[in-house]
């Protein structure tokens, strides 16, 4: 047992391995060889993402083994203050939380690689970007094992700078207004999320000064035992009550969330990371980045429950956690109702993407840690699946495109797009392994029963409700209806992105010559629907009570060792309704509406879209829905981040730049101030200070010395008689000195 959790470390060390190898000699490689390099190149960065999979599940044995009972895994020291009695180690947290987030980050990681061996080839930088997408997966994986949260966030800003790297992976690529899409798109990533960071690192200081560490273990503790105790918490000079400090924490580690897992406001980054390879897309929106704001709040469940416990309000009657659930049930139906007016195959997923962090966010709001986590996990599936679909699609017309531009010389630019679905059409026949894997995805995205996403989603639904029928909040059941609005829009826009890239009629001849992807490719496809079939496994209910099968409700049993508010209810410091227990039952009335509705949703798009729109330049059917297109097809944050917020950010850095920084700081204060300043000293000191201070005293006291020395000259005549005078007249002068006492004495 004990040497399984001795592999930890190799956890991280594989990925470091596959990034050296691609990042030192994997160009020459495929320099010297296409064929040969690319094979090493991409295999050997899969098989290093694949061999820390494995490692994972030799830790998941260790556990069982082991009665869930987890010790870190210490690395070695890393800030030591004696001085200060602080001490943050390197250390892994090898629980079941974490070792099932990387069972996910690694599993579909690996997938991902191997895809991404058919889809990137030719690519001028196949092994750069394989040394990126290695080092995704390293500081994904120590976020997710880290022991407190000064590791995590060094993980938290690593994926930060991984996916402005992925994101801007085509940099030099420009779009069709001569801007610069892909690099601009990664900076808007990286300054996006400079907000949520900005507030991790205040809230991970507000919790050492509460609690005097950041390691997780002593930060729950000890926040376990002031509630307990009634105590008020010493900071900053003064005492303030818990729930206070807990609110702050729980408010700042949402900001934090809603920076890395794109929620309102700041999810404007995520549709534009489209830019970077598909693959890169499916890593960062199915597997890795995104999740890690899920995770934060999943870990910090403690401090939740304890600031939610307090009665601590942040407006009104709202909670932090009420406030939590809100932002994830908010941009769950704000960024749903987006996709319905995107044409952009890959950003109609990016929409969907941020709406089904929004029911996590929601859920864990909520108190729901085990439903949101069996969403993230039955997401990362069906959501890897879709990108990569759709990858497989956009491969299929860019290679049918190649064919029609290469058939007829006299082709004209007819603004044609390969990710444009209006230029798609009747794929089915042409792709089928691509449609029919694409449709499971999008069957379980809908939540159509029994594919994974329609437990998981179930989960998150009766929890809502479940805890608007034991008026825990009134807030529930707000969410209740805007999650499940959501839940309506999102089988809509699945059925409108069906219909228009697979059925009906091509509308360009690229579709009508595109071919299905390489083996390599749609292994990878076909794999991942298998597991957006029989993921809802993972934490099946109970029907009536009864288990149906063995295998019911296993992630939940999992997750218990894990998640401490278990305990806190057995102990009875919170109270017995508040426990993240999602319902262990099917709950009929929830589990029939939500099905209905996206079956119904699903077929009104097929009816909308059956044979329409007919060509690329036809309308959309809902631009026939009043206010949908007018509203939300002009992304109203996306432009005031663009319209306004960019434009002043941008007026404002170049008046920062070219006003403050080079005319008056460089021009007046350098050039006036500093040098002018130094020139007049430097010539005060040679002219005034040197020559006439320095060089006066030292030439004055050569005068007055020239001075003395003529008026002795004088005194020295070469005559006998005047060397005898100056003798007597100093040996009275003596006789005066030594008589004159005594005569004064008389």
């Amino acid at each position: 047992m004990d040497s399984l959790f001795g592999l930890a470390p190799l956890v991280l060390i594989f990925p470091v391995i596959g990034v050296l190898f691609n990042g030192l000699v994997g160009r020459r490689f495929v320099t010297y060889d296409r064929k040969m390099g690319e094979l090493w190149s991409g295999w050997f960065a899969t098989i290093m993402a694949l061999s820390a999979f494995v490692v994972v599940l030799l830790l998941n044995v260790a556990l069982h083994t082991n009665h869930f009972h987890a010790d870190p895994v210490l690395l070695g020291n890393w800030i030591v203050i004696p001085g200060g009695n602080f001490s943050v180690p390197w250390a892994m947290q090898i629980d079941t939380l974490s070792v099932a987030m990387m069972l996910v980050v690694t599993g579909v990681g690996s997938i991902i690689h191997i895809y991404s061996i058919g889809y990137m080839h030719g690519d001028p930088d196949f092994s750069r970007y394989f040394a990126y997408l290695n080092l995704f997966l390293f500081f994904m994986l120590i976020l997710v094992s880290g022991n407190n949260y000064l590791v995590l966030f060094v993980g938290w800003e690593g994926v930060g700078l991984c996916s402005y790297l992925l994101i801007g992976f085509w940099h030099e690529r420009l779009a069709k207004d001569g801007t610069m899409k892909n690099a601009n798109a990664a900076r808007k990533a990286m300054i996006a999320n400079r907000i949520g960071d900005a507030a991790m690192i205040l809230g991970i200081i507000l919790t050492f000064w509460a609690f005097d560490s950041v390691v997780f273990d002593d930060v729950f503790e000890s926040a376990i035992e002031l509630f307990k105790a009634q105590e008020m918490v010493p900071i900053f000079g003064t005492e303030m009550a818990l729930g206070t400090v807990l609110t702050a924490v729980t408010l700042l580690f949402l900001v934090a969330a809603t920076g890395k897992s794109a929620q309102l406001v700041l999810h404007v980054w995520l549709p534009d990371a489209m830019a970077g390879p598909t693959p890169a897309s499916s890593l960062i929106h199915a597997a890795t980045m995104v999740t890690s704001g899920i995770y934060l709040i999943v870990r910090s469940n403690v401090l939740y429950e304890l600031a939610r416990a307090s009665g601590t309000t942040v407006v009104g009657s709202l909670t932090s956690s009420d406030v939590v659930a809100l932002v994830g049930a908010a941009t769950a139906l704000y960024a749903g109702l987006i996709a319905f007016t995107q044409y952009d195959i890959k950003k109609v997923l990016a929409y969907s993407t941020v709406s089904q962090l929004g029911f996590m966010i929601a859920a864990a709001g909520m108190g729901a840690y085990v439903a949101a986590m069996f969403h993230l996990i039955t997401h990362a599936f069906f959501k890897a699946l879709l990108f990569m679909g759709a990858g497989s699609v956009i491969h299929g017309m860019e290679h049918g495109h190649h064919e029609v531009a290469h058939g007829h010389h006299d082709h004209e630019d007819d603004g044609f797009d390969p990710q444009d679905m209006r230029f798609m059409g009747g794929l089915r026949a042409h792709m089928p392994v691509t449609f029919w894997t694409y449709v499971i995805g999008a069957l379980a995205l809908a939540g159509i029963a029994p594919f994974a996403g329609f437990w998981s989603k179930d989960e998150i639904l009766a929890h809502a409700f479940d805890a608007h029928n034991q008026d825990i909040s009134a807030t529930m059941f707000v969410v209740y209806i805007l999650l499940t609005l959501a839940a309506v829009c999102t089988a809509f826009y699945m059925g409108r992105q069906l219909m228009m890239v697979f059925f009906g009629q091509s509308r360009h001849k690229a579709a009508t010559h595109a071919h299905e992807s390489t083996p390599v490719m749609t292994f990878s496809l076909v794999l991942l629907a298998a597991f957006a079939l029989v993921a809802g496994l993972f934490n099946f209910p109970k029907f009536n009570g009864q288990e149906v099968i063995p295998q019911t409700l296993v992630l939940e049993h999992w997750l218990e060792h894990s998640l401490q508010v278990f305990e806190l209810a057995e102990e009875g410091i919170v109270e017995e309704k508040m426990v993240p227990h999602t319902p262990t039952s099917l709950q009929p009335g929830v589990a029939a509406m939500s099905f209905g509705l996206a079956v119904l949703a699903m077929g009104a798009a097929a009816v909308v879209y059956a044979g329409r729109p007919k060509t690329a330049t036809d309308r959309d059917p809902t631009q026939m829905v009043p206010g949908l297109w007018g509203v939300f097809g002009r992304l109203p944050i996306d432009s005031f981040y663009m319209k306004l917020l960019i434009p002043g950010f941008n007026r404002f850095s170049a008046w920062l730049g070219f006003k403050f920084e080079w005319s008056f700081w460089h021009d007046f204060f350098h050039e006036r101030v500093i040098r002018d300043t130094f020139v007049w000293f430097a010539d005060l000191s040679a002219n005034v200070l040197d020559a006439q201070g320095v060089d006066g005293i030292v030439n004055g006291l050569g005068s007055v010395t020239k001075w003395l020395a003529d008026g002795i000259r004088v005194s020295q005549t070469g005559y006998a008689r005047t060397y005898a005078l100056s003798v007597f007249l100093g040996a009275v002068a003596l006789l005066i000195y030594f008589l004159w006492p005594f005569m004064m004495g008389q």
